[in-house]
């Protein structure tokens, strides 16, 4: 039996282990030495411009036309409280709305309700007989608009057509007059409920008597009166409330479908 001796294998497994040790230090060194961040690939992205709308014929105007234009604007956006004219309100100190034009343009009036606004003024409360605007922070008062008795009209006479909406004047004595004997209203005009199912839509003129006051107020047999102070008469109790309110209102808005379109009349009580 041959004993086969170990030390032959010795100063090989010596020299396995020296280059392994020399190995290792070098890696280390690299590791130590290099960046621990490795090669990214950067792609080109395309660029990819902003949609601008572009009008040539702005870009060739003149620069007179250009100054022009501006001043214009600076015209427009200069409008003050003073300019302002309340024509007209309806509501409480939290909710409605107010007539209101500008003394340029008296024949074209806005009406808007609180929280909107009209050059630039919003509508924050509106009082017996004043409305409360604020701009830039700052509030403004713009008292209601006062008509001198040579500057009244006759009861139910049409002061404005203009477009679709309609103005008139009506005198409170007449509204007390027809608030004391309602049937006086109903041997003029008569009105009947249109109803979608059993929701009422609005209500509609079937007749009104020639050469009656009613006949003067811009209605026409056929309208459908859909609102009034941009309520939706919905009901008898929404036009009822209304009514029951008018001694106290200053103007009244109505919105009649009239040929299919939206007509407004709106009724300037003095």
């Amino acid at each position: 039996m041959i004993k086969v001796s170990n030390t032959s294998f010795l100063p090989l497994f010596a020299k396995i282990l020296i280059l392994l040790l020399i190995a290792k230090t070098l890696s280390l060194g690299l590791l130590w030495f290099l960046p621990s961040d490795g090669v990214e690939l950067v792609q080109k992205s395309n660029y990819k411009p902003k949609y601008q709308r572009v009008d040539f014929e702005n870009m060739i105007k003149s620069p007179a036309e250009s100054k022009s234009g501006g001043a214009k604007e600076g015209i427009s956006s200069a409008v003050g409280i003073t300019s302002m004219v309340l024509k007209g309100l309806y509501g409480t100190q939290s909710a409605g709305y107010v007539i209101v034009a500008l003394k340029a343009s008296l024949s074209k009036t806005s009406i808007i309700s609180i929280g909107e606004e009209f050059e630039g003024f919003q509508l924050n409360s509106i009082a017996q007989a004043s409305a409360t605007f604020t701009k830039a922070g700052k509030e403004y008062t713009l008292e209601l608009e006062k008509i001198s008795a040579a500057g009244r009209v006759s009861a139910f006479t049409q002061t404005q057509e203009v477009d679709d909406t309609l103005s008139k004047s009506v005198s409170k004595e007449d509204i007390a007059l027809y608030a004391k004997s309602p049937q006086e209203i109903w041997k003029e005009i008569s009105i009947v409920e249109i109803k979608n199912g059993e929701a009422i839509e609005g209500f509609k003129v079937t007749k009104i008597t020639k050469g009656s006051k009613m006949a003067t107020l811009g209605l026409r047999e056929g309208d459908v009166i859909i609102k009034a102070n941009n309520i939706e008469l919905k009901s008898y109790k929404d036009a009822i409330e209304i009514y029951n309110g008018i001694d106290k209102l200053d103007a009244i808005q109505i919105v009649v479908i009239r040929e299919n379109q939206e007509v407004e009349i709106v009724y300037e009580i003095h």
